[in-house]
């Protein structure tokens, strides 16, 4: 059955350009283009779906926290490719509260969507139920469904993410091959999935390496500067054996960095720090955070790719974004110090 790719691809136009002509969309399109796009259609025997006519060009997406910078680029990828396509946007705020965030979907539940993108905070024991209550609010209705930071299987929710065991396990391991062996790990939330694969990438750095788990060297935060500040502030006043600090996001790590420092000792020449996610400011804190890339934006841009996938009938695309150690002066004094001004 042909797509609006196949008439996009007949008409040498965008699939944008094709969606705008097809469902007599607002958006400027030149009289010659229009007749090029409905010959197209015409001639390959495309027919808008009657529910594509009549539904709204707008996409509802829930974040945790659209003022934190890690949000704000994600969030920037996704206004940025919606605005391409030619949609708008409705925002939902959970503030890390999944009742609020359940408030959210029940809100737009009814409302007449192109698609939902969210970046859920339930936890691991809450997910497979939201999964299924998800699908049955919009499935039903053909209104696609894409979650980021998580992976999942389900074949009719599409997601993209990044492999979170392994980020941790790269921070780690660097940690390791510059000679650190013994590691302090500040986590996110025990109830967080995400957490929970960053604590065993974390484990399975130091099982590698023949260090024994050591619990009391594991503490907990909540991924915001202050959680990680205070965790550090913990450790250090019960234990002093340790060289280093693999903290589960840059937030916690440049909170640890401030700790560290408020007591006189030196990063990292006594203890080294390194991140997960690769922020703006970790090029800027003194000294420059250690930490691992992850493509934020992309994701964010991604993620409405995906549904515009799924708007075809491919949904339940999964994407991993691949991520990489970027080296700066947290973990070595002679590293670079470049800043890295995206977003800002």
């Amino acid at each position: 059955m042909p797509g609006m790719r196949d008439v996009a691809r007949v008409a040498q136009v965008s699939l944008s350009t094709v969606s705008a002509v097809l469902s007599d969309s607002d958006k400027y399109v030149s009289e010659e283009i229009r007749e090029r796009v409905t010959k197209a259609a015409a001639e390959i025997g495309y027919q808008m779906p009657e529910r594509k006519k009549k539904q709204d060009k707008v996409i509802a997406v829930a974040l945790p926290n659209i003022t934190s910078v890690f949000f704000s680029n994600l969030l920037s990828g996704i206004v940025d490719t919606v605005t391409e396509e030619g949609y708008t946007l409705i925002f939902g705020n959970s503030g890390y509260d999944f009742k609020k965030e359940k408030q959210f979907i029940q809100m737009i539940q009814n409302q007449s969507l192109c698609g939902v993108i969210i970046d859920t905070v339930c936890t691991a024991e809450q997910e497979r139920q939201y999964l299924d209550e998800l699908k049955e609010a919009f499935v039903p209705k053909k209104i696609p469904i894409v979650l980021m930071e998580r992976k999942i299987q389900d074949e009719e929710i599409g997601c993209v993410y990044v492999d979170h065991m392994d980020n941790q396990y790269k921070a780690t391991r660097h940690l390791i091959e510059t000679g650190h062996r013994s590691i302090v790990h500040i986590a996110g939330k025990m109830d967080n999935p995400l957490a929970l694969l960053r604590l065993q990438g974390y484990r399975k750095a130091l099982q590698e390496a023949g260090i024994p788990y050591d619990s009391e060297l594991v503490q907990e935060g909540n991924f915001s500067p202050s959680s990680g500040y205070m965790a550090m502030k913990r450790i250090m006043d019960r234990r002093s054996d340790y060289t280093a600090v693999a903290a589960a996001n840059d937030q916690m790590a440049i909170g640890a960095i401030k700790a560290i420092l408020s007591v006189g000792k030196k990063v990292p020449e006594d203890i080294a720090v390194t991140g997960i996610d690769n922020l703006s400011i970790a090029s800027m804190v003194a000294p420059s955070l250690t930490t691992i890339n992850v493509p934020t934006y992309q994701m964010g841009r991604t993620s409405v790719k995906l549904l515009m996938g799924a708007r075809e009938g491919n949904a339940g695309n999964k994407v991993e974004l691949k991520c990489n150690l970027v080296i700066r002066r947290s973990t070595d004094q002679f590293a670079g110090s470049e800043w890295d001004m995206f977003g800002w």
